[in-house]
């Protein structure tokens, strides 16, 4: 029985990025690099690994940054057999697994998500958010009942009105001593 790959990770960052267990990644770079590829890849990973247990939220600054990303998840969930629901702005994998799509258009959205329970979560484009409050505050949902290991993931381009923030907390600092690749 022949297998056909429907995505594979580009060599170099996005097969870094599957393969790291750090809890939290900042996958940044120019356009064009992958990030939103790595980014879905990584879920459709962690959905495998934890079935039904994986509750994912993919998050941009606006609906309309959104729309590129659900097209390119859609090419690359429906062929492993995800079916999408547009009400609900969600994938739903086979062992039951859950990604959603949201936008945090003002920093005070993200209150919204108080008592939410998510093992995954991927913000991206965060330089896009003038001030990491909400960020932290969705980070505050990564949590599991069935031991299941949270991922926090972010993506990010030079520049931003957050590109300040965003530089202190990953790049000057190293965090636990990584590298920078």
């Amino acid at each position: 029985m022949t297998r056909t790959v429907i995505w594979a990770p580009q060599p170099g960052p996005q097969t870094e990025l599957l393969k790291c267990p750090v809890f939290e990644i900042f996958f940044g770079g120019a356009r064009g690099g992958g990030k939103t590829d790595g980014m879905l890849g990584d879920f459709a990973q962690h959905a495998h690994l934890y079935g039904q247990h994986a509750n994912g939220k993919f998050f941009r600054r606006n609906r309309v940054e959104l729309e590129e990303t659900i097209e390119r998840a859609r090419v690359i969930y429906t062929p492993i057999g995800a079916q999408w629901h547009e009400q609900k702005k969600m994938f739903t994998f086979p062992g039951s697994a859950r990604l959603g799509f949201a936008y945090l258009d003002r920093d005070a959205d993200a209150d919204f998500y108080q008592g939410h329970s998510y093992t995954w979560i991927c913000i991206e484009e965060m330089g896009g958010f003038p001030s990491p409050k909400p960020i932290m505050k969705l980070r505050a949902t990564l949590r599991s009942s069935a031991g299941v290991p949270c991922r926090f993931r972010a993506t990010g381009n030079p520049g931003g009105v957050g590109h300040v923030w965003v530089k202190q907390r990953y790049i000057d600092q190293a965090p636990g001593g990584m590298k920078i690749i």
